[in-house]
């Protein structure tokens, strides 16, 4: 093997060690309280289902875990117990060793506390910040603002913000692309889909409103130039337009029924429900209706 072979096994080596190193370490952080001597005492946890770690267990009367044979025979062979009454001390900086036995066991014992997020901007199944509660603004350090949920701490993983910043920088490289290989009458139409008329704006104009877009939503964007999410939206907007679909103070409304509160919402809705799909188009589209009609036969007339 070549030297410059050698050194490219021993940097790629070097690298997943790195990674493998850096997913074995769970770090604390504190949203609140990162003065030095906050402790928090967080007692073992049960996971979702009510079930406690697997090296948790109870104690008598006296304060002592209660172990049954199996357990002193793994706890002789080096296996870690906790008793479920021994708080572990976190402050914000903590650091699990994952290859620790102990710092490992401490980790499966409370990482289902309700103070301990999975990120900074963890949601619950509500949609609502469990850290922030249902405040969903996001200021200019892009942290949620606000708070009302219960969780304090948060996990960091070494690496983590690094590799989210660039699945981000790549989403945002992709929306531009698009905007980029756009001609001028379909980036017209994308505006619409944000609600924005810009018909008889300058072609800078409309391409730096987009690129805007794609720094801010990237997702959305790319979402936009699909044909199934363009064709929807749009459809809304035009039916908005005709007075098809009215908006309210709680929402959109056909007739009588509430298709969403927000623009986004009932994009979802027409997407599963096909009939009400077809029913709006035809009433906002009676053309398409028309053309689709077959010319009758001179003997049916």
């Amino acid at each position: 093997m070549s030297t410059r072979a050698s050194a490219r096994v021993l940097l790629n080596m070097t690298i997943r060690n790195n990674m493998t190193e850096e997913s074995n370490l769970i770090v604390i952080k504190s949203s609140f309280n990162k003065t030095p001597g906050q402790v928090y005492k967080i007692a073992p946890c049960p996971d979702p289902k009510g079930k406690m770690a697997d090296c948790v267990r109870k104690v008598d009367v006296h304060g002592d875990m209660i172990l049954s044979e199996d357990d002193k025979k793994a706890y002789s062979k080096g296996k870690v117990f906790l008793p479920e009454n021994e708080p572990i001390l976190v402050q914000h900086g903590s650091t699990f060793d994952l290859t620790d036995p102990i710092q490992a066991a401490q980790w499966e014992a409370i990482k289902y506390s309700k103070l301990i997020a999975k990120e900074r901007t963890a949601r619950d199944e509500n949609g609502d910040f469990i850290i922030d509660g249902g405040k969903s603004i996001i200021d200019h350090y892009d942290n949620p603002r606000g708070r009302y949920g219960l969780a304090e701490l948060y996990i960091e993983r070494p690496g983590k913000a690094a590799e989210t910043r660039v699945s981000i920088a790549k989403l945002i490289h992709k929306a531009e692309g698009l905007i980029f290989n756009d001609n001028m009458q379909h980036q017209i139409l994308i505006c619409k889909l944000f609600e924005k008329d810009m018909s008889h704006a300058h072609p800078s104009d409309v391409e730096e409103y987009l690129l805007t877009q794609a720094r801010k939503y990237p997702e959305k964007l790319i979402k936009f130039y699909s044909a199934e999410e363009s064709s929807i939206r749009l459809l809304i907007i035009t039916a908005k337009e005709k007075g098809i679909i009215d908006t309210k103070q709680d929402g959109m409304y056909y007739a009588d029924i509430k298709l969403g509160s927000n623009l986004d919402l009932v994009t979802d809705r027409l997407k599963v429900d096909k009939t009400m799909y077809e029913e709006i188009k035809r009433e906002t589209y009676p053309e398409l209706e028309k053309k689709a009609a077959p010319k009758k036969s001179k003997e049916e007339e």
